[in-house]
């Protein structure tokens, strides 16, 4: 399993029972499914940076999950058939830990090499003069 954060904004028309309502039916799925939910963060009703679906506002909420693949392609299979969701999106976190450990690491590589080459760091002072 991995882990997998996804985010989904809910339609405005609807209340705070109805969009609870609606969090409490994927939460279900993805317990039925076999996935781990290991956070549920309820952002409330905010303002999209723009329209989608000729909506400006929406109910938005954070699943972070461990999670198969067979889960994440249900959960969005059911987004996409349900009206009140509007906009989701998936990602898997495994991959973007990964890719920062790399950045780190490759970092971390040019500083030991310019340090063994006797190359000093400059501040940005010394560089514009």
């Amino acid at each position: 399993m991995r882990r997998y954060e996804t985010i989904f904004i809910a339609s405005p028309t609807l209340t705070d029972e109805q969009s609870d309502e609606l969090v409490k039916q994927y939460e279900g799925i993805i317990a039925e499914q076999g996935g781990e939910l290991l956070k549920t963060d309820k952002w409330g009703r905010k303002k999209l940076a723009y329209e989608v679906q000729k909506f400006s506002e929406g109910y938005y909420t954070l699943f972070e999950m461990n999670a198969g693949p067979n889960l994440i392609a249900e959960l969005e299979r059911r987004f996409r058939n349900n009206d009140a969701v509007i906009k989701y999106l998936s990602v898997r976190m495994d991959e973007a830990e990964k890719a920062a450990g790399r950045t780190k690491q490759r970092l971390e590589r040019e500083a030991k090499r310019k340090a063994q080459a006797g190359i000093k760091e400059r501040s940005a002072e010394e560089v514009m003069g």
